[in-house]
């Protein structure tokens, strides 16, 4: 029987998940659930929003070319959350150009929420690099200790001849 004989002093280059632990993603909704939970935040973005469905639908409009394909109305706005009308899907373009025309940047940590990801903005983005490069030069510094206390206290240095 082998033993094992692996080296407990030796950090692995490729084992940083005790460093940087992800969330797991939850278990899917089903199709319907995921239908009527984005219609709801939809809904409740264009009302906090603060613009009334006509400005945003216009606004979308724009965003998405302005031309007779893209045009977004009311109607389609008020059909796109009502929970009810699980047959009115948004489509992903227009869901970024919904977000970019309310506003409401929140829409995105709702939609990958159950994916076990989070979205982080401006300075949280900023300071969440600046501890992730600061934990990775804390891990290499450590491993940099523990290979420097296995070292030999003299060097020898070879006599010329």
């Amino acid at each position: 029987m082998a033993k094992d004989r692996r080296d407990d002093q030796t950090g692995d280059l490729f084992d940083v998940a005790h460093m940087f632990p992800v969330e797991a993603p939850r278990d899917m909704l089903r199709s319907l659930d995921l239908k009527r939970q984005i219609a709801r935040d939809m809904g409740r973005a264009l009302r906090e929003c603060g613009k009334t469905a006509e400005v945003v639908a216009a606004e979308m409009t724009e965003l998405l070319g302005g031309e007779d394909e893209d045009l977004v109305t009311r109607g389609q706005l008020y059909a796109y959350t009502a929970e009810s009308r699980t047959s009115h899907t948004i489509s992903i373009v227009r869901w970024v150009a919904f977000v970019r025309a309310t506003g409401c940047t929140w829409l995105w940590g709702s939609l990958l929420r159950d994916e076990g990801m989070i979205v982080l903005e401006g300075e949280q983005a900023l300071l969440a690099q600046a501890t992730q490069a600061e934990k990775l030069a804390q891990h290499y510094a450590d491993q940099a200790k523990a290979l420097r206390k296995r070292a030999p206290l003299e060097i020898k240095v070879p006599r010329k001849r």
